[in-house]
């Protein structure tokens, strides 16, 4: 069940080999995502009526499986990673693969799709506030240069009310930088050996929340840019009316 609902194997995975079948369930959901841990309570809940049958169940057993099937509803719907809404197809198709990659338990994967859509991201953001993408020969800026020239942007239009955001924006380029290393060395774009789970899984959500804060912010500007322009003039009594 175990395999079939999570894909790991107990009894080759080395960090569960060692461990009873019980313990086993206890470590996947104490750190496996929501939807693994879905998918296994889906599987054991199956087998459990299976195994009973449901002819001669007592209210207690309806109620129970009834508060699992809850449960398993709840699970699925969280989202494991939040990334901004996008139109373009190519964008949708890229947040598909990067959300069930961790829906999977598989954000090792994920680092090269998100990077895919980082870069794509970050220039319609430069495109809109009218910052290059690509040098003289046009040659698309990689993302890290991206990021860097929509900071130095930011700066310059004094685009952010607090000092602790101009340095967070500052910060992320050294952590963009890295996840380009990440994306290049220990991810499935190449032939590499792939990063491990934990750390693979805290760059994707340290990327999407760095990419969630540009996109809230440029919605904030852009709503309150709308609202003045949507003000309408009000005239006092006292004014001469043109007509």
């Amino acid at each position: 069940m175990i395999l079939e609902a999570c894909g790991i194997d107990i009894y080759k995975d080395k960090s569960y080999k060692s461990l009873s079948q019980q313990k086993c369930v206890e470590k996947i959901f104490d750190e496996c995502s929501p939807q693994i841990i879905a998918k296994l309570l889906s599987v054991m809940s199956d087998y459990f009526c299976l195994a009973m049958g449901t002819d001669n169940w007592s209210n207690n057993d309806s109620f129970n499986y009834q508060r699992v099937e809850e449960i398993i509803e709840r699970l699925q719907s969280l989202s494991t990673v939040t990334l901004p809404v996008q139109e373009n197809t190519n964008s949708i198709l890229i947040l598909s693969d990067i959300e069930k990659d961790m829906q999977d338990d598989k954000p090792e994967l994920a680092i090269d799709r998100l990077h895919t859509f980082a870069t794509n991201y970050i220039r319609k953001i430069c495109k809109n506030h009218n910052i290059d993408i690509s040098d003289s020969k046009g040659n698309y800026y990689p993302l890290v240069s991206l990021v860097g020239n929509l900071k130095k942007w930011y700066e310059n239009e004094n685009y952010f009310e607090s000092d602790f955001c101009v340095v967070a924006i500052r910060n992320s380029i050294n952590t963009f930088a890295k996840y380009n290393d990440l994306r290049n060395n220990k991810s499935a774009a190449h032939p590499n050996s792939l990063l491990q789970k934990a750390e693979a899984e805290y760059a994707v959500k340290i990327v999407a929340d760095t990419l969630m804060f540009i996109d809230n912010i440029e919605k904030s500007k852009l709503d309150k840019f709308n609202s003045n322009e949507n003000d309408e003039w009000v005239i006092d009594d006292d004014d001469d009316l043109p007509f």
